[in-house]
């Protein structure tokens, strides 16, 4: 930060109570937090969804494709059609020298400008994603300097009120600590630029039911009790069942009678198996073990969570999971399906960053009238350069005229600068015209 910047805002408070259920994770408790969620009061859905992620890597992996594919992407900022060239140049620079001058404080919880888009992206887990805007003042210009995310379990809803937005914390001093808190509008606490609010649809349903999360927590709750149990069955399957009998007496055939002690003597055998080769029971006991036959229901539950959390989070599974078989036509639908996810994530994130960052950037320094650049991120699949060349070779053959500059600007290439040493054919020259006839 230059030496004449002078901070003007700061990053609010966040709350520090976090929950887990741990192994309090029943459907009832699902149920609970969700009944709770739909009230507006999102805290505890958010620490089941929170949880839910870190303890499962498939569904970590699958969400993280969506996040990084978004965070990852290069970017640019484009002007606005008709807009007086002018002005439209001085608000790309300003944008761009803005963007480019984004700190994260050292040990502080800012994130990168890559930071916010992958917690913005964020929302598409969670159904909404906010970022503090940390202002400062350089010289004549109001510019933004950091950028601090804000909890998904701080953004509550009116539910019963307007269904506005609200920051909410128990533990934030003022306004904030009495539901629903404060509404992301409001011009007092939160001025134009202070915030970024990602609202991204994925059920179309009320505000407080959206979020690939509530149908992912279902999966992943099946896929953890499902492994829970596998474990239990690992666990005795390794070392098989072990059964004891002892005579009873009743047998006609056999009125050998165990005692007290034979009987102990059996369980302490039977104790002992776990950690030792060899055992001593009484004759009128038996001992015997009992070996696991082969178990495929775990794991084809767990296959099966697995699927159905790709399909909601990737739109397939061949993406995220090859299976047992696959063509490589079906592995290129699912590849467009995650294509068509992509730019329909860039354009909403890009919509949200033009509004609440590039906007206030440009009508806070040049004026309320000012165009805005948009925000674009190149999310589209790297062509493969052998089809596109004779692909454009053909065109070319075929007499379609294609401007050298949309080639070099396809692949990348700057204009050569005149009297440069350069690598090809020269161009035609154009042909002279043709005279005219006798009238």
């Amino acid at each position: 930060m230059p030496a004449n910047a002078l901070p003007i805002t700061a990053p609010s408070y966040n709350e520090r109570q976090q929950r887990r259920l741990g192994a309090g994770l029943t459907p009832q408790a699902i149920t609970g937090v969700m009944r709770r969620a739909d009230t507006g009061y999102m805290d505890s859905l958010a620490d089941l969804l929170d949880e839910a992620r870190q303890a499962d890597p498939h569904l970590h992996g699958d969400l993280a494709k969506r996040e990084w594919t978004i965070a990852g992407a290069e970017y640019e900022l484009r002007p606005v059609e008709g807009a007086p060239k002018r002005t439209m140049d001085r608000a790309l620079a300003l944008c761009r020298d803005a963007l480019g001058q984004l700190t994260v404080p050292a040990g502080s919880l800012a994130v990168s400008l890559r930071g916010c888009l992958a917690h913005l992206q964020g929302a598409v887990y969670h159904g909404r994603a906010a970022v503090e805007v940390q202002w400062a003042r350089d010289g004549r210009y109001l510019l933004p300097r950091s950028l601090y995310p804000i909890h998904p379990r701080r953004l509550a809803w009116a539910a019963l009120d307007t269904w506005a937005m609200h920051v909410y914390d128990v533990t934030s001093p003022g306004r904030f600590n009495a539901f629903p808190g404060v509404p992301v509008d409001d011009p007092e606490v939160f001025p134009r630029g202070k915030l970024l609010v990602h609202l991204p649809r994925q059920f179309g349903a009320y505000p407080t039911r959206e979020g690939l999360g509530r149908g992912l927590v279902w999966y992943s709750a099946f896929k953890r009790w499902a492994v829970r149990d596998w474990l239990a069955f690992a666990e005795w399957a390794g070392r098989g069942l072990r059964v004891g009998k002892y005579a009873t007496g009743r047998d006609p055939k056999n009125p050998a009678r165990a005692n007290d002690e034979d009987v102990d003597a059996l369980r302490d055998a039977l104790d002992a198996m776990s950690s030792t080769v060899s055992i001593a029971i009484p004759d009128v006991t038996e001992l015997s073990v009992v070996s696991a036959t082969d178990n495929q229901v775990h794991a084809d539950l767990v296959k099966l969570c697995n699927s159905e959390m790709s399909k909601m989070v990737l739109g397939g599974t061949l993406t995220s999971d090859p299976g047992d078989r696959g063509a490589r036509s079906l592995g290129e639908v699912h590849l467009a399906a995650a294509t068509m996810l992509a730019h329909a994530d860039a354009e909403m994130i890009a919509e949200t960053i033009r509004r609440d960052l590039l906007g206030p950037i440009v009508r806070e320094n040049l004026g309320a009238g000012a165009p805005v650049p948009y925000f674009a991120l190149a999310v589209d699949q790297t062509e493969d350069m052998n089809a596109r060349s004779k692909r454009l070779a053909e065109y070319i053959d075929r007499g379609l005229q294609v401007p050298a500059r949309w080639v070099r600007d396809l692949e990348s290439i700057p204009d050569p600068v005149e009297g440069e040493d350069v690598l090809g054919a020269p161009a035609a020259p154009p042909a002279p015209p043709t005279p005219e006839g006798p009238p």
